[in-house]
């Protein structure tokens, strides 16, 4: 059973190849949706998805003007190569990255930023889109070079909280840094040798968080960008915190220092 809408005539480049430009998951596919700035090209439904869910799905890809499928189950299998897709795929074009321009003109008071300097673990974005999304970050800027771009396995790993972000690739993260300082935003880098604890600094103000590859930390341009630098208070010197889980311990200490200034 397939349904159709009009469409465009101008084909949209697909995100991957045919296997890599499927996203899958109830959650994901539905969180997709739901946002209206992702728009797949199409959306294979399996005979077996709930009514409730299949009703939501069908009403989605007609007002979005995507293509529908409902097929066996098996043939999702084949087509995204899982078995974890929950009866639900959706093929998906290039992801709509915002302007930093953007991100700024919709960011709350005091903003808060993640830059990504070559983060290149497709897991450790995700989760870092994931909590950035929880803690309330205004937007991630990541730089067009040595760092993966939103990808299927990035959306998945964000548990579709790529939908909810806006995400802004910039040529030069260095010149990019420095214009967010001269808009009042203090860019802090997250390094092992800071001398000050994350806990000495004012998460308060506008701030940008700099977070580097999960290997060689900082480039050096990017590095010489930030205004401060800051660690995180440890019991051991031994290295274990991951890129994602460091930008989420940092985003929480700027969450817990916010809400307690509001409750004040």
């Amino acid at each position: 059973m397939v349904g159709r809408k009009k469409r465009s005539p101008r084909k949209q480049e697909l995100l991957g190849s045919h296997q890599r430009s499927w996203i899958w998951g109830r959650n994901l596919v539905l969180e997709t949706l739901r946002a209206e700035r992702w728009v797949p090209h199409e959306l294979v439904l399996s005979e077996e998805l709930d009514e409730s869910t299949r009703g939501e799905v069908i009403a989605a890809a007609r007002n979005l003007g995507a293509t529908y499928e409902i097929a066996p189950h098996a043939r999702l299998e084949k087509l995204c190569q899982a078995r974890d897709h929950q009866g639900l795929l959706a093929k998906m074009p290039l992801f709509p990255y915002a302007t930093v321009d953007e991100i700024l003109e919709k960011a709350t008071s005091p903003e808060l930023f993640v830059v990504l300097d070559s983060t290149q673990d497709p897991f450790n974005f995700g989760a870092i889109c994931r909590t950035a999304c929880v803690f309330g970050a205004d937007g991630i800027l990541i730089a067009s070079k040595y760092q993966v771009g939103v990808t299927s396995q990035v959306a998945r790993s964000s548990a579709g909280a790529v939908n909810r972000l806006r995400i802004a690739r910039v040529e030069d993260l260095a010149g990019a840094l420095y214009a967010l300082s001269e808009r009042g935003v203090q860019t802090v880098a997250a390094a092992l040798d800071a001398e000050a604890a994350a806990t000495e600094c004012d998460f308060r103000k506008p701030t940008a968080l700099v977070i580097g590859n999960e290997g060689a930390g900082l480039t050096p341009k990017v590095s010489a960008a930030c205004r401060h630098s800051v660690r995180i208070p440890q019991t051991s010197n031994f290295n274990s915190l991951n890129a994602a889980v460091a930008t989420g311990v940092l985003l929480y200490e700027a969450h817990r220092q916010r809400i307690a200034t509001s409750h004040s």
